[in-house]
């Protein structure tokens, strides 16, 4: 069966458990930041709750993907259940999986470039020409670059890094910008975290515990971010009232 890339043998499986607390925490995330653009009906909030929502996708089709790779019966229920379309002999089992990662990466990819544009003063994109045009370029590039990734998986890590560091660095400007708030500089440092997550899994091709270390730092950025949107939608509720 098709593999994107090798993982440590020991942590096959640990692994899941961090990618499910990771899709629980992006679900929250989404939700916390649907709150806030509930209550302050301003659309950047909106914008994150979309772009975690995509996340969390990502990180579903993941934990599919990889419970197939890791666990025979949750193999043979999928072959089961696809046998009409990939063929008594499974002939089109990879060109499946293959398809499986290719959404995962779109969702995540289409997450950090909606979470960049969010990070990016705010300006009338969907009003303009000049800017449709970007955004549906930067669509068709996360396109093909998540065909090309499906046989060199370091090429979406990679794109994922890019967008975070503009991304971390807008949130720095932005912290700067605010007097140095608090809610500011955590935001901007879990997305670092994350950046560092995405240069780990870069380097899955050097040595496994890279694919370890990534884990470990995704879910730490995770966990920054749920805990400062949950203050803001906490705060905004209390203000409301």
């Amino acid at each position: 069966m098709y593999n994107l890339f090798a993982t440590p043998g020991w942590f096959n499986g640990l692994d899941l458990a961090f990618e499910v607390v990771s899709f629980v925490i992006a679900m929250l995330i989404a939700a916390y930041s649907f709150r806030a653009y509930q209550l302050s009906k301003e659309n950047r909030y909106g914008y994150f709750a979309l772009a975690f929502a995509a996340i969390a996708l990502s990180l579903l089709l993941k934990i599919f993907t990889s419970s197939i790779l890791y666990y025979e019966p949750v193999r043979d229920v999928t072959a089961e259940a696809l046998l009409p379309v990939m063929g008594g002999t499974l002939d089109f089992s990879d060109l499946l999986y293959r398809g499986a990662f290719f959404i995962q990466m779109v969702a995540m990819l289409g997450g950090w470039l909606l979470v960049f544009f969010i990070s990016q003063k705010s300006r009338a994109r969907l009003s303009k020409y000049y800017e449709v045009s970007q955004i549906a370029l930067f669509i068709y590039l996360i396109l093909l670059i998540s065909v090309i990734a499906n046989f060199k998986f370091f090429v979406f890590y990679l794109t994922g890094a890019v967008i975070l560091s503009l991304t971390v660095l807008n949130y720095y400007k932005n912290y700067l910008n605010t007097d140095q708030n608090e809610n500011a500089f955590l935001v901007m440092i879990a997305f670092l975290f994350i950046l560092l997550a995405n240069m780990c899994y870069a380097l899955i091709f050097l040595e496994g515990i890279f694919y370890v270390l990534a884990e470990v730092l995704q879910l730490v950025g995770f966990l920054m971010l749920l805990y400062t949107y949950r203050k803001v939608a906490e705060c905004g509720r209390k203000m409301k009232e």
